[in-house]
Formats: structure tokens, sequence, C-alpha cells
């Protein structure tokens, strides 16, 4: 069997075993939620099916606690794949999360991810299955700190201060209530710039997201995460 066909036959087996696992042990909703997201997640390369996406938003519209599952098995996704494929599908999951999910979602990544998990923190990540993922590699890498960088102006703007990083822990866990943000036209000339110089980092992180190498030649995943 060659090597690409042996990968995809491996592949499909961890995604049927993931399935099978995450369909013992837990409630019908939650496991329908996991099965959803190995789905929407698993080793094909080709773009996530939008009736998996949909699922997810679906089973955590009206539960936090749903959320916070949601979050958690995404996190032990990211965990343990090596695989740029899995990885990429994931973060895209998140970005659609955050932009078409409940806005609970906001503040579990945020706070999942500075308590260090594996969610946005894919600085490290690599995948050497074959020689043109380096490229791919770099890619997930990349488009997590655009993700990362647009939730933390997120969260600044909905706590209305101007770093978030500064939060009490007993703050962190008790998830106060946000603050408005204040309108540009009241703003502080400090606080103007301060705005100015985030949107240009989240910015210059989203055009940073631009495929390079391997990635820019016609991949059905290329440019999913942009």
């Amino acid at each position: 069997m060659a090597p690409s066909k042996l990968r995809k036959a491996i592949g499909a087996v961890k995604d049927q075993t993931s399935i099978s696992l995450a369909k013992v042990g837990n409630s019908s909703s939650l496991s329908d939620l996991d099965v959803a997201i190995v789905k929407a997640t698993r080793h094909e390369e080709f773009p996530a099916d939008e009736r998996h996406i949909r699922e997810i938003l679906s089973l955590t519209c009206y539960s936090r606690a749903h959320i916070s599952a949601c979050v958690n098995t995404l996190s032990r996704r990211l965990s343990k794949t090596k695989n740029w494929v899995v990885a990429l599908k994931s973060l895209v999951l998140i970005h659609r999360l955050l932009a078409d999910g409940d806005p609970a979602y906001e503040e579990e990544i945020f706070f999942s991810t500075r308590r260090g998990t594996r969610l946005l923190n894919m600085s490290d990540f690599r995948d050497t299955s074959r020689s043109d993922a380096w490229d791919y590699s770099a890619f997930v890498r990349t488009f997590a700190l655009y993700l990362d960088e647009r939730l933390d102006y997120r969260m600044q703007g909905r706590r209305g201060k101007r770093s978030t990083f500064g939060l009490d822990d007993e703050e962190e866990e008790a998830h106060q209530p946000s603050h408005k943000a204040t309108p540009v036209r009241e703003m502080k000339v400090e606080q103007m710039f301060s705005k100015m110089h985030h949107l240009q980092q989240i910015l210059d992180r989203f055009l940073a997201c631009k495929p390079t190498g391997w990635c820019s030649i016609l991949h059905p995943l290329s440019s999913i995460g942009s």
C-alpha cells in the first residue's frame, strides 16, 4: 500500500475509533456533540461538512455546560493530534463557534487558552508525517495566532479594560458580566491609539495567514482559514 493511502487508512481508523469512544460513557446529547466534533475535524483532506458544524452550534446554543464540554473536547483533540488536517479543521471550527456560536464561547476559549490548554496555543505544533507538512504546520500556527489576537481584542472590548491579562484569578473564575465598550467618539486620545494599534496587529496576523509554499498550490484546505 502506498504511503499516502496508508496514512488515509490510519486516519480513517483513528476517526472511527474516536467516534466509537465518544458514544461510550456520556449522556446522549454529549455523545452526539463529541461525535459531531470528530466528524467535523476528521483526517480527510477536505473542508468539514456544514451539517456537522450546524449540529454542534445547535447542540450548544442553550447550554453553558455543553459549550464547556465542546471546548474541552476540542482542546483534547488538538492536544493529541500531530496531523495538520485535524489541527486546521479544529481551528476553523473554533473560528465558526466564535463567529456564529453563543457569546459564552469567547470566555470559555479565552480562559482555557490562558490556563495553558491546547486551543490557540499552537506555537510548537509540528506535523512531521511527510515532506510537505512543514508549510501546512506553519499555516496552522499562523492561523492560531490570528484567532488568539482577534479573541483578545474582543475580550478587551467586552470588559472595557486595557489588558484582559491583568484580571484576577477570582474574577476569571467568576466570569464577571461584560462592560459596555466605550464608543470611539468618547475615547481619549491614548485609548484611540491603543485601539488602532491592536487593530493593526489583528490585520498583520490576518495578512500573515496567506498560504505559502505547498499550501498555496490549490489544496482543498488551503483557503478555509482565510
